[in-house]
């Protein structure tokens, strides 16, 4: 306040000053508005202050403006020689800078460390983005983590964007012809025009350098200076050129803020869907590309939504372009399809990897992924012809307008007196200025096309059917289903005629064969499927365990407690409960292990026991279980029944639902129903009565004990760190180099090179032409000049066809193919401690990159840096002393990008790993839909998303920050360049000419324009970049499963004979033994010999190959029943196929549904029935070593009995080594291996075993 007081006192002071000198009217009234405005700045200051700890914009614009103006004014002051008012003018300018300097001060304290320094710096300081500067410092010094990232605007965050977008979406919506592009434009029109103004003020100084030019030119051609009007003019430099360097960072920036806006409100609406659909709808949309490939497309081009509405060229043009811009939104949306078919074919392959090498499918997954692939760059291939055909008009249109202008003046308009220099220069100046949008076009094109495409497919999403709420709260029982039928999207029954009363507190089971509908009646229960006819009434409380168990990559402890409350007394009687001690015991982390994606790091039976806590420990009112124990032994499912279910167990106040296959758990239900063929045969009836009929034969199980499973491996958080991030990673350059080929190499760098040169000569020509005065028509100038611009052209056009066709198509094919071969190469371990999320990311946002925004990037940069440095040399020789300066400008370059890239290398690395846990996240969340909305956490985890999401977009935003800083300082090293010219050249006669002058202006209006193009791309390159560097960086940390020194596998091998010598493996259990032959785990001792060879001397994937293998969880391929039972395509004949579908009970349902061409995803298989198709696709197999790993676990015993026929008549004379939990039909093998705790503790005949006082007979009771 007291400096506002001294300049109220000096505006008193001039105001006196101007009436004692008997001035005019109009000269005292402006000291008097000074005065006044002192006093409403103090009033002014005082309400911010009071009121906001941020510094006042309004005062801080104000006074910058003012300061301009009083600077000119103080000039104007002391050239008339009014010493006495000048000087007090002079110190009311220093009062009010120092006025200015207060208010730029944060008034938050320095203590504070949640502070937002962009919202807490003035005017001046957010402009020339001072605020930076920590961020900068802590990037030189250190490595940067995520944690270390100053907060952003809070007007960033997902609470904040997500509900303007959610709203215009819902009006759209409700008003019948919803718009995704039109709604994302008005939830956040305000920051759309918060960069209208700066983007208009970079305009008009744009538009004011050929003005500015034209009177430099005008100034040299006289010989008279004058210093008054050469001040004039070096003063109207400084402020043309600053504040184009001002209002371009400061529009950009406005552009950038919008972009994360439309990325936080764009995830947060296809998160809130997901959480809504039907579970059928997300297999088919593949949401999680949309997020990966749709989102980032559409924040790339929404930067440069103010440079295409902002030129009346660039609507001109596209005017021009209407013919192939109609046709690019098909092809990018078809390419984007490709896209999204190559991606969900990856998922599903991380998410069957086990499955997928134990069968030797490995190959067979390379090799059609990489045909996807191949297939994909095809497609993409008409977009990159489309963008040559639009790049061949933008060139004609930028590099013939200048020669029409001139010819057109030289021989018509200015035929008479002839074109000057000024005029042809001033002329080039505006022709540039105007054809420069066309460029733009260029990049934008493709970003605007995939805006569209992208918004589209973000909308189709979005208008998906929601699961909607069908199901009501009954009034008196747990469950009520009355009359309701349940069909397939098709029109096919599901369930029919199904009517169901289950009371609070008992215990129902639900049983019948494979495929007979007891899922799908526990799907309608939780309200996953929704009746045609009928009603649904079930308990809210609920809580629902799939037979497929559903963990989240996270600790054992945060699996069973999800999101319910901590309760550290209860959660130990739970894990004792499911009988999950003795495994946690044997674990150095114990409950804080982490299970791997998907639970990859536990047994089957494990991944059941956790899971079924999950649904205990929860402590809801109706638990829904489907068949939890058909994973686990006898001795471990009696346990955990009797635990849970039996007299005092944990759910005997609870209602519980059990579809289950062991039917010696029938007798302890209050009450059992029975289905066939999606109808209720027995319903809700005691036990007594099922027993008392034939039903129960065709449902009777399988009695078994086991032992304990023990696979569980630790696992920890993988970390990635890449120690480059901070100095930079040349490999990058080099490995996307090399996957081009030095064929591409050779040809488009020689030819940039020459092409930045020869683009640079028609301006020195025309330099030489205009300054001939009378030749000016001569024919020979005129012809050289159109040919060296007709030869400039010809040369790019064919350079960028080039590389766009050939390079891009051969890179892309390249880089992806070493990534995939770095996955399928990789150890079973590597997929247990690696997200899935962060290898799918790989295959999706970091390919999308390398497709899209990476090519274009890289040739823009390199074409843009090669045309700067010829047009820095061309400013160089306007002025005689001008290029001793370069040496120092040079310089300086060199250190700004290295202070530079120390951070921006860490960042760009930084916004792409923040992105990794929420793709994870958001796969795990599609993958238990079911579960998760059964639970009711909708909220809870939508919650937790977005909170990875405000995580995300921190780096994220702040990567856009630091590279409009770097444009802001290569804008002011360029004003630096214009005002030194500027100065030598009106300063020191002599020093230029009318065409030097003129040539270097123009080019350093080109230059000026160029850099702000080059700064777009490399900022673009940067982070594509990041991309490669995650690819090297996974590539070289990915360990390779094959050894040197493995050999081929002999001919006709294997016949059958297996031997273990002493063998030690890191995983205990009995999968393990299978996982030992197809080596899939490392010995540390003994050996495994097939017919005498040595098992670790031959090729992993041939062993895998030649021996059949059956998992427990069934690989499902996508595609047709025919493509899926022969990956391969290696029988011909229809009858095979169809008579091995007929042995498994499976050919009916296929045949009703359209036989083998039909879609395998259609035919809506149960886990039974899907094992019962692996075991068809096995019986098409010829190898005389078939291994079977639990093959019958969830099938019924009728289903089971009619398998063991099948392997005793087609397997006869193969070797079959079976692991399983099931002995009932045990003394149908030759020979019987007992083990406990990794170590085989008895084998024999198991008839002999049977009859002894055995291991083996103490398991089977």
């Amino acid at each position: 306040m007291a400096t506002i007081a001294s300049y109220a006192c000096l505006q008193t002071a001039l105001l006196v000053l101007w009436c004692r000198q008997n001035s005019t009217k109009t000269a005292i009234a402006e000291p008097a508005l000074a005065l006044i405005e002192s006093f409403v700045l103090a009033a002014l200051s005082f309400v911010e202050h009071r009121n906001s700890k941020k510094p006042s914009k309004l005062i801080g614009t104000f006074l910058v403006i003012t300061i301009i103006l009083d600077i000119a004014s103080v000039r104007t002051f002391w050239i008339r020689s009014m010493r006495n008012i000048a000087a007090v003018f002079t110190a009311s300018v220093v009062i009010k800078t120092a006025l200015l300097v207060l208010e730029e001060t944060p008034k938050t304290l320095l203590g504070e460390k949640e502070k937002i320094r962009e919202t807490a710096s003035g005017v001046v300081n957010r402009s020339f983005f001072w605020w930076l500067n920590s961020l900068f410092l802590q990037g030189h010094r250190g490595i940067l983590e995520t944690e270390d990232l100053q907060e952003i605007d809070s007007k960033f965050h997902t609470d904040h964007v997500s509900g303007p977008l959610e709203k215009q979406w819902e009006r759209a919506g409700k008003n019948g012809r919803p718009s995704l592009l039109k709604c994302t434009f008005l939830a956040y029109k305000w920051q759309f025009a918060a960069g209208i103004i700066p983007r208009l003020l970079h305009s008009g100084f744009n538009f004011a350098q050929p003005f500015l030019i034209q009177s430099v030119i005008v100034f040299v051609s006289r010989k008279e200076t004058s210093v008054q009007i050469s001040s004039g003019l070096i003063g109207a430099t400084v402020l043309i050129y600053l504040g184009l360097a001002i209002s371009g960072a400061w529009h950009k920036h406005m552009s950038y803020q919008l972009v994360t806006m439309y990325r936080g409100g764009l995830v947060s609406l296809i998160f809130k869907k997901t959480l809504k659909l039907k579970t059928t709808s997300i297999k088919d949309s593949a949401p999680v590309t949309l997020m990966t490939a749709d989102v980032e497309t559409i924040v790339a081009a929404g930067a440069s939504v103010h440079d295409i509405w902002k030129a009346k060229s660039a609507r001109t043009g596209s005017d021009r372009y209407g013919v192939i811009s109609p046709a690019m939104e098909p092809a990018t949306v078809k390419w984007n399809e490709a896209v999204q078919k190559r991606v969900g074919e990856t998922s599903s392959m991380l998410n069957q990897i086990k499955g997928i090498k134990m069968m030797g499918l490995t190959d067979f997954f390379r090799q059609m992924l990489q045909g996807l692939r191949i297939n994909e760059l095809k497609v993409s291939a008409r977009f990159r012809w489309l963008l040559v055909h639009f790049n061949t008009l933008a060139m004609i249109s930028a590099q013939m307008t200048p020669v029409v202008v001139i010819m057109s003046a030289i021989y018509w308009t200015k035929s008479d007196e002839g074109l000057s220099v000024a005029e042809a220069f001033t002329s080039l100046s505006l022709i540039s200025l105007v054809t420069q949008p066309l460029v733009m076009i260029l990049v934008s094109l493709m970003q605007i096309a995939g805006v569209v495409g992208g918004c589209r497919r973000i909308q189709a999403f979005l208008l998906l059917d929601d699961q909607g709420t069908v199901k009501e709260t009954p009034d008196v029982d747990a469950v009520t289903i009355q009359k309701a039928n349940f069909q397939t999207p098709d029109g096919n029954p599901i369930l029919t005629d199904i009517n169901l009363r289950i009371s609070y507190r008992t215990l129902n089971m639900f049983a019948g064969r494979v495929g007979s509908g007891k899922s799908s009646l526990l799907k309608a229960i939780i309200g996953e499927i929704t009746p045609v006819e009928g009603t649904v009434k079930a308990e809210d409380s609920l809580a629902y365990c799939d037979q497929i168990p559903w963990l989240r990559n996270t600790t054992i402890r945060d699996n069973i407690i999800g999101l319910s409350q901590m309760d550290e007394k209860w959660l130990s009687t739970v894990v004792h409960a499911c009988a999950l001690e003795e495994d946690l015991q044997q674990l150095p982390q114990g409950q804080e292990t982490i299970v791997g994606s998907g639970g990859e790091a536990l047994s089957g039976g494990q991944k059941q026991r956790v899971a079924l806590a999950r649904a205990v420990y929860s402590r809801k009112k109706l638990i829904v279980l489907d068949d939890v124990f058909s994973s686990l032994d006898k001795t471990t499912a009696d346990t955990v029944f009797h635990r849970l279910m039996e007299t005092g167990g944990l759910l005997r106040t609870s209602t519980v639902v059990l579809v289950t296959s062991k039917v010696h758990f029938l007798p302890f239900a209050d009450f059992v129903t029975v289905l066939k063929d999606g109808r209720i045969v027995r319903n809700q009836v005691p036990y007594s009565e099922v027993e008392a009929t034939e039903t129960l034969n065709t449902i009777k199980p399988i009695e078994t004990k086991d032992t304990m499973q023990q696979d569980i491996v630790k696992i920890s958080p993988k970390k990635e760190i890449d120690l480059a991030r901070k100095t930079g990673d040349t490999d990058c350059y080099k490995i996307y180099l090399r996957s081009m080929g030095w064929k591409v190499i050779c040809i488009v760098f020689p030819a940039s090179v020459f092409g930045a040169v020869l683009e640079a000569i028609p301006q020195i020509w025309l330099r030489i032409w205009t300054e001939k005065g009378e030749g000016s028509k001569d024919a020979h100038y005129a012809g050289g000049y159109v040919g060296l611009v007709v030869a400039s052209m010809v040369l790019a056009l064919l350079n960028i066809d080039y590389f766009l066709i050939v390079g891009v198509e051969k890179s892309s094919n390249n880089l992806h193919e070493q990534l995939l071969n770095s996955v399928c190469r990789a150890p079973l371990h590597f997929f247990t401690s690696t997200e899935s999320g962060s290898i799918l990311n790989r295959f999706s946002q970091d390919m999308t990159l390398i497709d899209m925004s990476l090519p274009l990037a890289f040739y823009l940069t390199l074409d843009l840096t090669l045309r700067g440095l010829v047009q820095t040399g061309v400013v160089a020789s306007g002025a005689s002393y001008f290029g001793a300066f370069l040496p120092i400008s040079f310089l300086a370059l060199y250190l700004i990008q290295k202070y530079y890239l120390r951070t921006s290398r860490q960042m760009r690395l930084l916004d792409l790993e923040a992105k990794t846990p929420l793709y994870t996240q958001f796969t795990e969340i599609t993958t238990g839909l079911s579960t998760i909305r059964s639970f009711g956490w909708t909220n809870e985890l939508l919650d937790e998303s977005f909170g990875m999401l405000n995580i995300s977009q921190k780096p994220f935003y702040l990567m856009f920050c630091i590279q409009r800083w770097l444009e802001l300082v290569l804008d002011l090293f360029v004003a630096g360049m214009a005002i030194l010219l500027v100065t030598i050249a009106l300063r020191i006669p002599g020093t230029t000419s009318e065409g030097a002058i003129g040539l270097a202006m123009v080019n350093l209006l080109g230059l000026n324009l160029t850099l702000t193009t080059v700064i777009d791309q490399w900022t673009t390159l940067e982070t594509s970049l990041g991309a490669i560097a995650r690819l090297k960086s996974f590539i070289q940390s990915t360990p390779n499963e094959n050894k040197q020194g493995e050999t081929e596998i002999p001919a006709n091998w294997p016949l059958g004979e297996v031997v273990f010598d002493s063998v030690t493996a890191s995983y205990s259990g009995k999968s393990s033994l299978i996982l030992s032959i197809l080596r899939l785990v490392e010995l540390q001792a003994g050996s495994i010999r097939i017919d005498g060879q040595d098992l670790a001397s031959l090729s992993r994937q041939n062993i895998r190959s030649q021996i059949t293998t059956i998992p427990q969880d069934p690989v499902n391929l996508s595609g047709t029943v025919r493509q899926n039972l022969d990956p391969e395509l290696l029988i011909q004949a229809d009858e095979i196929l169809t008579e091995a579908l007929r042995k498994t009970t499976l050919w009916p349902i296929i045949e009703a549904r359209g036989g083998l061409d039909t879609d395998l995803t259609e035919l809506g298989f149960s886990v039974g029935q899907r094992q019962l198709f692996c075991l068809a696709r096995a019986l098409l197999s010829h190898s005389k070593i078939v291994l079977l790993d639990e093959p019958t676990s969830s099938v019924d015993s009728t289903t089971d009995h009619g398998v063991r026929q099948i392997i005793r008549e087609v397997m006869q004379g193969r070797t079959v080594i079976e692991v399983t939990h099931r002995l009932d039909y045990v003394t149908e093998f030759d020979l019987a291996v007992v083990m406990k705790d990794g170590r085989i503790i008895e084998t024999g005949d198991p008839k002999e075993l049977l009859v002894q006082d055995s291991a083996l007979k103490a398991l089977h009771g």
